[in-house]
C-alpha cells in the first residue's frame, strides 16, 4: 500500500520541498503587498462593501495558497493514481471550505448592506434585526459548505436526512426546545419590543439587551450579572421596554407626626407645589401634593411628578434632590415624621408577703391580749 514512498528519489524530495517553499513564500508576497494593494484600490470606491469583502477572504486566500503548495507537492511524487485522487478529492474540500470561510467572516458585513440601503432610500432598520440576520447568513453558508463537501466525498445529503427514519424524528422531537427558541426569536425581531442597548423589564429580570441569537437573548442587569433568556420565554412574556419612556416618575411618601397642626400642613403642601412648579425639569401637567390620609398614627402627604429625564442616575440624583427639599421644608415648619412607639402595659401584681414573727413581737401580742382580758 505504501510500496511508492520507497520509490521516491531525492530529486523527487527536494522538488516537492522547493514547491512548498515557492508557494509558502507566494504566501507571505500576496499577504503582504498584493493584499495591500488590493486594499488600497478598494478603497477609492464609495463602498465600503468591497474593503469588507478583501478583508474576509484575505486569511482564506493566503490559507488557500499554502493547500496547494502541499497539493502540487504530493501530486508531484510517485503516487498511485487512487492515491492522487484520494489527495485531489481532499484539496476540493479544503478549497470548498476556504470559500466558505470567506463568506462566513463576510457574513458579519451584513450591516454595511442594511446601513447602505436604508441611506440611500431613508430607511430605519431596527438594530437588532442586522446581528440576527448575520447570524442566519452564517448559518446558511456553514450549512451549504458542510452539505457541499460531503456531496464531494458521495455522501448525499437528502439520501441522509432520509435514512436517518426514527432517528430522525428522535432528533426533530429533541430539537423541539430550540425551534420554540428559533421561532422565538423571530417573533421577537418582527414584533421588535425592544433593540440592542434598550432598558427593558421582562418579569423580574431588568436590564440591558446586549445580544439575541437562535436560542437565547442576553440581559446584563443592574449589579452587572449577564442574564440568558430563552426566547420562547421572552416572547411570551409582557416586556416593559424603559428606554422608550420620554420621562420618569417620581413618587415621595412622607408620614407625618399626627400632632402637626393644619396651618404647618397647609404652609408644607404649598411650599413643596412652588418648589416643584419653579423647577424647569418637572413636567407641569402632573403635579400631585395631597394630604392622601390621617391615621392615628400619622398623618400621609403623596408626592407625585415626572421629570424630564430616562436615564436612571439622573432619576435618582432628582429623588435625592427633592428628598432633601422637602426635608429642608419640613425643618422650616417645625414638623416632625410619624414614629411608632411601643407601648408595654406590665399588670400590678400584689404580693402578700408573710414574715416570720420574732419572739419580741410575740410577747408584745400576749400583753396586748391580757390588756384586753
Amino acid at each position: 500500500m505504501f510500496d511508492w514512498i520507497v520509490k521516491i528519489t531525492w530529486l523527487d524530495g527536494i522538488i516537492s520541498v522547493s514547491i512548498v517553499l515557492i508557494f509558502f513564500l507566494l504566501r507571505k508576497l500576496f499577504s503582504k503587498y498584493f493584499m495591500n494593494l488590493v486594499s488600497r484600490i478598494v478603497k477609492l470606491s464609495k463602498t465600503p462593501i468591497d474593503d469588507a469583502l478583501v478583508t474576509a477572504f484575505r486569511r482564506p486566500i493566503t490559507f488557500i495558497l499554502l493547500c496547494t503548495g502541499f497539493y502540487l507537492a504530493l501530486l508531484y511524487l510517485p503516487m498511485p493514481h487512487h492515491w492522487k485522487g484520494m489527495v485531489t478529492l481532499l484539496y476540493k474540500s479544503v478549497a470548498t471550505f476556504s470559500i466558505g470561510w470567506g463568506f462566513y467572516i463576510f457574513s458579519d458585513a451584513i450591516g454595511i448592506f442594511f446601513h447602505r440601503m436604508g441611506d440611500r432610500y431613508d430607511l430605519q432598520f431596527n438594530t437588532i434585526v442586522i446581528p440576527f440576520l448575520s447570524k442566519i447568513m452564517k448559518f446558511v453558508v456553514a450549512v451549504m459548505t458542510i452539505a457541499l463537501i460531503l456531496d464531494q466525498w458521495n455522501y448525499h445529503v437528502t439520501g441522509l436526512i432520509t435514512g436517518l427514519g426514527i432517528g430522525g424524528l428522535a432528533i426533530a422531537m429533541a430539537a423541539k426546545d430550540t425551534l420554540s427558541n428559533l421561532f422565538g426569536g423571530i417573533v421577537i425581531i418582527t414584533d421588535a419590543p425592544f433593540t440592542i442597548g434598550d432598558l427593558i423589564q421582562a418579569g423580574s429580570i431588568q436590564g440591558v439587551v446586549e445580544d439575541i441569537n437562535f436560542r437565547s437573548t442576553r440581559i446584563r442587569t443592574a449589579d452587572l450579572a449577564l442574564v440568558t433568556v430563552p426566547n420562547s420565554t421572552l416572547a411570551n412574556s409582557p416586556i416593559t421596554n424603559l428606554s422608550k419612556m420620554d420621562k420618569r416618575r417620581v413618587v415621595l411618601n412622607l408620614h407625618l407626626d399626627p400632632n402637626t397642626s393644619n396651618e404647618q400642613l397647609k404652609r408644607c403642601l404649598a411650599k413643596i407645589k412652588q418648589t416643584l412648579t419653579a423647577d424647569p425639569e418637572v413636567y407641569d401637567e402632573k403635579k400631585l401634593v395631597y394630604l392622601d390620609k390621617i391615621t392615628s398614627n400619622s398623618m400621609d402627604l403623596t408626592i407625585d411628578f415626572f421629570i424630564k429625564t430616562i436615564d436612571f442616575e439622573e432619576w435618582l440624583k432628582e429623588k435625592e434632590k427633592y428628598n432633601y427639599a422637602v426635608l429642608e421644608i419640613l425643618q422650616e415648619e417645625q414638623i416632625n415624621m410619624a414614629t411608632t412607639r411601643a407601648l408595654v402595659v406590665v399588670p400590678a401584681q400584689e404580693e402578700t408577703i408573710q414574715k416570720p414573727h420574732s419572739s419580741n413581737d410575740t410577747k408584745a401580742e400576749h400583753s396586748q391580749l391580757h390588756a384586753q382580758e
